[in-house]
């Protein structure tokens, strides 16, 4: 019981200020965008009465009290993921964000994996430091259910070449890993009829 309380306690006001921060439509798809879904189970009669009405939509199977089981259990709740976790995406390439989960979640870019800033959630989750990226609340952008989100461009400075990693600030272990590939020299026909263009 003391579990129960002590995170209702903390994330009551926290999911209030995300439903109104998430409140908003959201964006058409993309022409050749790469999709990376949100997803989630969360049971909306079991969530909304420990959380708050409004906390979980749609429908969902997994209660609250399976939902921490299962993540004391593991550090994880596997239907709380990201899909895919890792991704390919050559430059000029832009990435669509969807939530197709219950709840609302981020996508946040950070240096370094860690924890969000729902503290219990950190601590159960195996994740006690939380990524300084996912303090800062007021940069977040928050996705809400059924929501889309147009992300940053591969090569652009929000998603450069090498490799990025994104999570969500609420549920941690929801990661992405994302790596864009440098653009290589042209094919032989390319360079080719590029060098006969000159003559």
């Amino acid at each position: 019981m003391k579990r129960k309380l002590t995170f209702r306690t903390l994330v009551l006001t926290v999911f209030a200020f995300i439903a109104v921060l998430s409140l908003g439509g959201g964006v058409s798809a993309i022409q050749g965008d790469k999709k990376v879904r949100l997803l989630d189970d969360c049971e909306p009669t079991t969530f909304n009465e420990e959380l708050g009405a409004g906390t979980c939509i749609g429908n969902g199977r997994t209660t609250i009290d399976e939902f921490f089981a299962e993540l004391a259990a593991t550090q994880d709740v596997h239907t709380w993921r990201n899909q895919p976790s890792q991704m390919h995406l050559n430059v000029g390439r832009p990435l669509l964000i969807e939530n197709v989960g219950g709840e609302a979640h981020t996508f946040t870019p950070v240096a370094a994996f860690g924890g969000g800033f729902v503290i219990p959630l950190n601590g159960i989750s195996g994740n006690p430091v939380p990524a300084p990226e996912c303090l800062n609340l007021g940069a977040l952008v928050f996705i809400p259910a059924g929501g889309v989100e147009e992300g940053p461009t591969a090569g652009s400075s929000d998603l450069p070449v090498g490799i990025s990693r994104f999570q969500c600030c609420i549920h941690p272990w929801m990661r992405t890993v994302v790596e864009v590939a440098a653009p290589g020299p042209p094919s032989a026909p390319e360079a080719a009829n590029a060098h006969r263009g000159h003559h």
